[in-house]
């Protein structure tokens, strides 16, 4: 026991020792020992080589100028000489956004509200790189300049108070201390990391004010690091990504401590100590309970999020390898790449709350990843990311260009390229999300087929109930509108409430309450799907989710809803999507109203007798309600609807085309057919613009129907069959006929002219446990969803059944475990 005792406590002090050794700066992003071993990186590897030669011209560029005229080159940063003493640095001009009255983060700043700041953050670039091609290079003409900038920063800063506004006060923002850690705080500890040999070794600074060099004020430089570490743990912000985004600036400024208990103090806000406005890495970790969950947020906040973590979870444990980070958290790792799964067949990002159409997995953050893991043994996840970032580089998606990359990665790459094959479905699980996709064995996007339904509350999310995309044609074409600037009129009374989205509105006042700035709503959840995520699926043509939905929030919806989407291909370059959407409000006088966007020109109604009118103020109710930012809205948003032509109460089948003629690849076209059903109203609008939709529609109005239905639209919901084609194809559907038992609806009849033939299909959409019966059909099915397909001589060619106890066709029983779906393919269809 003794002996244990002893080697363990030798274990320990070797540990100690070597971390203890480690400490002599610069250590942050590399350690003074990794020089030489760079430098032969440089000589040897051209990707290397390219870097260091791009950091060396930028950074020449600019000591040559700042060599010119010290005094005027110094005295262009943002200083405010009005308000400065005699003999002394002045403060700098603070930047400031202000909106009827009030302050205001900086989101919707101008671009001369920015001036100070945007010419602070060039300045302390160039300080950074001169730092970093000091430590490469050794000259310390690169050390005086980056000093320089880093000493006249010191010294403004202080004239100034830090506000304390909210809570979320800055220095030089003082209403947006969160941006200002983001984009000035990180970059000072780094600057100091790298030229801190010079700086302890006699190294000077040029101060403006007495015009000659002067030594550097270390314990200033300290102080004004404390003060941004503790900007970030004393007034963030917790439960959201703002944790992750302000970590970078607590991090360095922590790591910038020359007194090494004080390092490890703040140190331990990051790594363990939560407080009331940070929390710490051991609780947003949380966030990744299993292998493969993602941050909670919309598409550019999780990899962002994810990424920011993967390096600083590097950084510390270059600092201090024992920690393990990589080890201790690897759910963050395994969280990089799920971006990537979750896009269309055009490679564009499946669209939730705040996120973005364009994104892709963070790269860098592949090796980040990659060398956290190699740092802590884990070879599953080196085996994990060595080929995805070979097949990145492989696709021409990523080449090394950051600086970091010298430090950090070498050569090491894995021979064969990842393959990632994307699922017939998935999920993300905190949006609700359940996608469906039905890749073409043509192997081109355009014959792609792709859906989703879903809807949640996050931070950044939308109040947008059960919602969904369609794809179709190398296109997004049933599109969510997205965002722009925070903050606006448009932001907040349309892109992030329901007629924003392709949903069903409940007695015109659905809306979200509660929750992140008042947006809360429910999730969707899922009933039944198939396939299930994971899984092959038993048909290569049909798919189908059933999802529900409570709209309860406010008080005038009270709804329960329903939605069936179904993907059905019937051919390789042919297929259609079937929704099914049912709501009942508990509330008397009710009344539904289904909204479907697709981005093109214009809406062609084949039904020539439905007598559209202008009606310009059916929407118009809410236009000027109360609307306090972040916490009030114009709900549900429709007022934003412009050309609004409304018909009469039309009760027969509907045949309508959104026309897209103007992309680049050449028209297309989505097809809708609606079975008719009493005490329907139907309106044509042009809805805002959906923002990243393909040139010229991310500058037009986006046509939009809304569908209208008095009463319960539970037994009689909305029924819309889509199909998407081109110009080059017709459209296959020839007709659709509701199925009704007893006045209610129970399916369709949808008869096709595809490329391999025509087509009968019978497609039953029912509540789950419900049964259906039709003598004249000769079908009885108990289910949610199922499709009998004939050729056009009454032939059986398959049949499925996606989730169901019994179908009898024909005479023939067809018994199915209620766990398992059903396919049975009676010809060989390609």
């Amino acid at each position: 026991m003794k002996i244990k005792k002893a080697l363990l406590f030798i274990v320990l002090f070797i540990q100690f020792s070597i971390h203890g050794q480690e400490l002599e700066r610069p250590f942050i992003w590399v350690k003074s020992s990794e020089r030489h071993q760079i430098l032969n990186k440089i000589k040897t590897q051209d990707w290397a080589a390219d870097i260091y030669h791009n950091l060396q011209n930028k950074t020449d560029r600019e000591v040559k100028e700042f060599y010119k005229n010290p005094t005027a080159y110094i005295k262009r940063l943002p200083f405010n000489w009005t308000e400065g003493m005699t003999n002394e640095f002045p403060p700098f001009y603070k930047t400031d956004h202000v909106e009827n009255g009030k302050h205001r983060n900086l989101d919707n700043a101008t671009d001369k509200e920015w001036e100070p700041a945007e010419l602070l953050i060039e300045y302390l670039q160039v300080a950074l790189d001169c730092s970093m091609m000091y430590y490469l290079s050794q000259d310390e003409t690169y050390a005086y300049v980056a000093s320089s900038i880093l000493y006249s920063f010191t010294k403004s800063v202080q004239q100034s108070k830090i506000s304390n506004w909210k809570g979320r006060g800055g220095w030089l923002f003082p209403y947006d201390g969160f941006r200002e850690v983001r984009v000035i705080g990180y970059k000072l500890p780094l600057i100091y990391d790298f030229i801190h040999p010079y700086l302890i070794n006699g190294g000077e600074s040029f101060d403006i004010i007495k015009g000659k060099r002067m030594s550097f004020p270390l314990d200033e430089a300290q102080s004004v690091f404390r003060s941004y570490a503790n900007i970030t743990v004393n007034y963030g912000q917790t439960g959201s990504n703002h944790c992750a985004l302000e970590a970078p600036s607590l991090v360095y400024n922590a790591l910038a401590m020359d007194d090494e208990n004080e390092r490890e103090k703040w140190l331990s806000y990051f790594l363990s100590q939560s407080t009331e406005n940070q929390d710490a890495l051991n609780e947003m970790a949380k966030k990744y309970k299993t292998k493969g969950d993602i941050w909670p947020e919309t598409s550019q906040y999780l990899n962002h999020t994810t990424s920011i973590l993967a390096k600083l979870m590097l950084v510390v444990n270059r600092y201090n390898p024992s920690l393990k980070l990589g080890a201790t958290y690897p759910n963050i790792l395994y969280a990089l790449p799920r971006l990537d799964y979750f896009v269309y067949p055009n490679n564009e990002i499946v669209r939730w709350g705040d996120g973005h159409r364009y994104a892709h997995a963070p790269y860098e953050a592949y090796e980040d990843a990659y060398a956290l893991s190699k740092m802590d043994g884990l070879e599953a996840l080196q085996a994990k990311f060595a080929p995805l970032i070979k097949r990145a580089i492989n696709k021409g998606k990523y080449s090394r260009q950051n600086v970091e990359a010298l430090f950090w990665y070498n050569n090491e790459m894995s021979k064969e390229a990842a393959i990632i094959d994307l699922p017939r479905t998935d999920r993300v699980y905190h949006v609700g999300i359940v996608l469906q996709r039905n890749l073409s064995s043509t192997n081109t996007p355009e014959d792609g087929l792709m859906c989703f339904v879903g809807g949640a509350h996050m931070v950044h999310g939308h109040a947008e109930g059960m919602n969904i995309e369609l794809y179709g044609e190398g296109q997004v074409l049933g599109v969510d509108h997205g965002r722009k600037k925070y903050g606006q009129d448009l932001h907040e009374n349309y892109s992030r409430i329901f007629a924003a989205h392709n949903t069903v509105i409940v007695n015109g006042s659905s809306q979200g309450e509660g929750g992140w700035v008042n947006l809360g709503i429910n999730k969707v959840e899922v009933v039944s799907m198939e396939p299930k995520v994971g899984e092959k699926g038993v048909s290569p043509y049909h798919s189908f989710s059933q999802t529900s939905f409570i709209d309860d929030k406010g008080q005038k919806a009270e709804a329960t809803q329903e939605r069936t989407l179904a993907l059905i291909r019937t051919s390789p370059t042919t297929g259609y999507y079937v929704d099914v959407f049912r709501s009942n409000s508990k509330l008397p006088n009710e009344y539904h109203d289904y909204l479907y966007h697709n981005i093109g020109d214009k809406i062609v109604v084949k039904n020539i007798d439905m007598d559209f009118e202008k009606t310009p103020n059916r929407y118009m109710a809410n236009a000027n309600a109360s609307w306090k930012h972040n916490k009030a809205y114009r709900n549900p948003g429709w007022h934003f609807f412009k050309n609004v032509k409304t018909s009469r109460t039309y009760d027969e089948n509907v045949t309508l085309t959104f026309n897209t003629k103007r992309l680049n690849s050449g028209p297309v076209f989505m097809q809708l057919h609606i079975p008719g059903f009493e005490n329907r109203v139907y309106t044509k609008v042009n809805a805002p613009i959906t923002f990243e939709a393909p040139k010229p529609y991310d500058n037009l109005p986006t046509p939009t129907l809304v569908i209208r239905h008095d009463g319960e639209a539970w037994e009689n919901p909305f029924v819309v069959v889509y199909e998407p084609f081109n110009e080059n194809e017709k459209p296959t559907i020839k007709t659709v006929e509701k199925i009704e038992q007893n006045g209610v609806y129970k399916g369709l009849k949808v008869s096709s002219k595809t490329p391999e033939g025509s087509l009968i299909q019978y497609i039953i959409t029912q509540s789950k446990g419900e049964e259906f019966k039709s003598d004249i059909l000769d079908i009885y099915f108990k289910g949610s969803f199922a499709v009998i397909t004939l050729d056009e001589n009454d032939n059986l060619l398959s049949v499925y059944v996606g989730e169901g106890d019994k179908l009898i066709y024909g005479g023939e029983l067809i018994e199915t475990d209620k766990n398992k779906a059903y396919y049975k393919n009676s010809i060989n269809r390609n």
